[in-house]
């Protein structure tokens, strides 16, 4: 069936909004779909080469939490770059869905594990800290604070853990009591910071 030349251009350009390639490790330039859904916001690759360059030392071997995952390209970028574990929390079912798709495809599902469950509900329940966690909620949702809450008051930090912290540039982070700013950078609208756990409310 022919096409209107239109409609190709749109096809073409709806491909680009809901693709990604990974940046870096055994899986530098690997193509990740995901469905385009109301809020999914993928941290873009120059972003991503940034937090990564902060992690370079402190990803192998590690046990990484993607919480609100979305795309799940920051856990995946983990994986690539030889994290032990990723655990994805994604409460939409089509983009879990795709994640779990990729990991599939990549050969990973024995080191990766998708919950398509709310993040804020999981983080009560957690049972083990991880050492690294992105925490990067849908901006309309306003949880920076409320997530950065959560996640302090439950067991999935400890001493030592490296938060990944991405907001609108106007959100400014109240810390809690033991965390302390790591690196941080501005990139266009947003702002990035990458905070280190020294002592968690139990006084650990």
């Amino acid at each position: 069936m022919a096409r209107h030349p239109r409609a190709g251009k749109a096809g073409r350009a709806a491909r680009s909004q809901n693709a990604l390639r990974l940046t870096g490790g055994d899986w530098r330039g690997r193509r990740l779909d995901f469905p385009l859904l109301p809020g999914l916001r993928p941290t873009l690759s120059q972003g991503r080469e940034r937090l990564f360059n902060w992690l370079q030392f402190d990803l192998a071997g590690r046990r990484v939490l993607d919480a609100f995952a979305g795309s799940g390209v920051l856990g995946l970028e983990a994986l690539s770059r030889r994290a032990a574990e990723v655990v994805f929390l994604e409460q939409e079912r089509q983009a879990a869905a795709a994640i779990r798709e990729h990991l599939q495809r990549l050969d990973a599902m024995a080191r990766g594990q998708v919950y398509c469950v709310d993040a804020l509900g999981w983080l009560q329940q957690a049972g083990q800290p991880f050492d690294v966690v992105f925490l990067d909620p849908p901006f309309s949702a306003d949880l920076f604070q409320h997530s950065l809450q959560a996640l302090a008051a439950s067991r999935a930090v400890a001493p030592g853990t490296l938060v990944y912290l991405e907001t609108p540039r106007t959100f400014t982070p109240t810390l809690r009591p033991g965390w302390h700013m790591h690196r941080e950078a501005r990139s266009g609208s947003l702002f990035q910071r990458l905070l280190r756990v020294e002592r968690t409310e139990s006084g650990d």
